[in-house]
């Protein structure tokens, strides 16, 4: 935007913009104000310097491109510090980025969704940019990374974006010659190799680090977290956030840990690092404010009166061994987490009174997987809670009251933010709730293995973002509820097995264009099998597992059927749900007809368990029958 008084747009640039501006929808909302009529320095994206009246900023992200940038000699670029190209989708390709050879004053470059996947010179050509401030080429389809640079150029570079990228490499030795100026490096999801080098202690000045969720093995190097000087490691690090999760680290996590004193966040979760932390390595963290260590083989290990120096927002501690007796003074401490997480941790003991309303900001919690006990609260004054798993424990209470004047709640609507619920494997009764409708944002619900009577209620019908509903093990009554079709229709996960439900089969679950996973067995269903074919359901293979030494599968050309799915999903429950989509359809140990009364006589297959891998789009072998 000019200022009044300033030089206007150079005709020159704005003839040159006009130009470029052909590569974009000319119908787009975004290019309104792109007329000739209009001080190009007016218009939108468009920044210039008052003085000089040259175009010196140009954003353009988001604008919905359908061309291919190519090396014009546009006259503005000279002029250009600031250009953003970001989040078009790759409908905006790049063949090559020869053209950002000109920009010689670029400060800022942000390509990120751009797709100059075949531009295997992108390095070359951003490294001759020596007043490169921030550099932004997150997922852009980049599969070559030149581990080498005859000479970096970029030395004034502070920001470096390379993540959502497929390098398949190791890291880069050229990174550590940029030196000083580095302050924020990302590098997650690139499916980086090898190991984290001893040079990170040349990056003097970095204060973000993110390696996050690649393949990178071997123990946290003693340098990171420090610099080198002169040849000697110097503990002033400027270094505040580190992010190292899901990567296949190892090694003692306490060895590392005097390193990491000054630090805001450390994420190491999800990798193999072991050992005992325990309160002497954490006493010098007075900044900390996110920690998360899940997955791991660690324990922690501190006096039942420590109070710990830091206030920490996010509490993560799955699968770390905690108990068995519940955590008490250091995450009594603990009043403004917004997050916590302590399944799996081996805890055996009645939740305090005192946990339950520890903090007002709680967003995120699970307890998950341990044996707790005690009475669920009323989580009425918790108007921002979105993700509560209290899975697989032994609360003896009914199901959590959102208030405290109802003895069977109907004041879920305080529950408005909530997006995930699971209270499966407790000891929950009674009738599932009407207000439970009013969780309109929930996509998630797993109330499996309980005791809970009465039928479905017809409230769940206004949760329309449901893609997950399970009711399974529990004592509920009734038919199929046929609305489910019409009202859920985002359901990916249906199952109401285990139970005492009569009655048809609707023909309306047919509907449920992206159900992959329907489970109804064990009931007491009678009639025949719908003569549709469950759109969710692309296939009718049955599956072998093939790291088991059998298949756990379901398949039979009439109605009784042994399908041990359950336990297929206790013994790789993480593994499964990371790496594979499932399409499972069971209708056993009903008293339905195996003959369809619209079709032939011919025999139906009435459970269906297929595996496809995620990360590849790859199918393992099928075995048909």
């Amino acid at each position: 935007m000019a200022l009044i008084g300033a030089v206007p747009c150079m005709d020159s640039e704005q003839e040159a913009l006009l130009k470029f501006k052909e590569g974009f929808r000319g119908a787009s909302e975004s290019f309104s104000s792109w007329t000739a009529e209009e001080d190009c320095c007016n218009w939108r994206g468009v920044g210039c310097d008052n003085t000089t009246g040259h175009v010196t900023i140009l954003d353009l992200h988001g604008r919905d491109p359908y061309n291919i940038l190519q090396a014009h000699e546009y006259s503005w670029k000279p002029h250009l510090e600031s250009l953003d190209l970001s989040g078009n989708g790759f409908s905006l390709r790049a063949e090559n980025l020869s053209w950002v050879y000109g920009l010689s004053s670029l400060k800022v470059l942000d390509l990120g969704g751009v797709d100059p996947s075949n531009a295997e010179d992108w390095l070359d050509a951003v490294n001759m940019l020596p007043s490169l401030v921030k550099l932004r080429l997150f997922y852009c389809k980049l599969s070559k990374l030149p581990q080498n640079l005859y000479h970096v150029n970029f030395t004034s570079l502070k920001f470096l974006d390379l993540s959502f990228n497929n390098f398949s490499s190791t890291i880069p030795n050229w990174l550590f010659d940029i030196g000083h100026s580095l302050v924020y490096l990302n590098l997650s999801r690139c499916q980086l190799q090898g190991v984290i080098a001893d040079a990170f202690g040349n990056l003097a000045s970095l204060i973000s680090l993110d390696l996050s969720k690649n393949g990178l093995e071997g123990p946290i190097p003693l340098t990171l977290g420090l610099f080198q000087e002169q040849g000697e490691l110097n503990r002033s690090s400027s270094l505040r956030e580190l992010y190292l999760s899901s990567n296949g680290l190892n090694g003692s996590l306490a060895r590392s840990l005097p390193q990491f004193s000054q630090l805001v966040v450390l994420d190491v979760a999800m990798n193999c690092m072991e050992d005992s932390t325990k309160e002497a390595h954490l006493l010098k963290f007075s900044s900390l404010r996110v920690l998360d260590l899940s997955s791991n083989s660690l324990a922690l290990e501190v006096s039942s009166s420590w109070i710990p120096p830091f206030q920490l927002e996010t509490i993560g501690l799955r699968s770390c061994l905690l108990g068995p007796k519940f955590p008490q003074y250091w995450l009594r401490s603990q009043k403004s987490f917004s997050a916590i997480d302590i399944s799996n941790s081996g805890i055996v003991d009645v939740v305090p009174d005192w946990f339950w309303n520890l903090s007002s900001r709680i967003m995120n919690m699970n307890l998950s997987f341990n044996e707790l006990k005690g009475n669920v609260p009323d989580f009425s004054s918790q108007l921002q809670l979105s993700q509560l798993d209290l899975t697989s424990n032994n609360f003896w209470s009914p199901l959590p009251r959102f208030s405290a004047n109802s003895r069977i709640p109907d004041c879920w609507k305080y529950g408005y933010h909530l997006v995930t619920l699971n209270l499966a494997n407790n000891n929950l009764s009674r009738q599932i709730p009407n207000s439970m409708g009013q969780l309109i944002h929930l996509k998630t619900l797993q109330l499996e293995n309980n005791s809970l009577s009465g039928e479905v209620p017809l409230s769940l019908k206004t949760c329309t973002d449901l893609t997950v509903l399970n009711l399974a093990k529990n004592r509920l009554l009734g038919n199929v509820p046929a609305w489910i079709s019409e009202n859920l229709q985002n359901l990916e996960f249906l199952s109401l097995s285990s139970n005492s439900l009569s009655g048809n089969i609707p023909t309306q679950l047919c509907q449920l264009k992206y159900l992959n996973y329907l489970n109804l067995s064990s009931n007491n269903l009678t009639g025949t099998i719908p003569s549709c074919v469950f759109p969710g359901m692309v296939s009718l293979e049955v599956m072998h597992y093939p790291y088991m030494s059998y298949p756990y599968m379901a398949y039979s050309d009439g109605v009784k059927l042994t399908f041990n799915f359950r336990e297929f999903i206790r013994n790789h429950r993480s593994y499964y749900f990371s790496n594979y989509f499932s399409y499972v359809l069971d209708l056993s140990s009903n008293n339905l007809s195996g003959k369809d009364s619209h079709r032939s006589n011919e025999p139906r297959r009435i459970a269906i368990l297929e595996f496809v891998k995620k990360s590849s789009g790859r199918t393992y072998p099928t075995k048909h029958r």
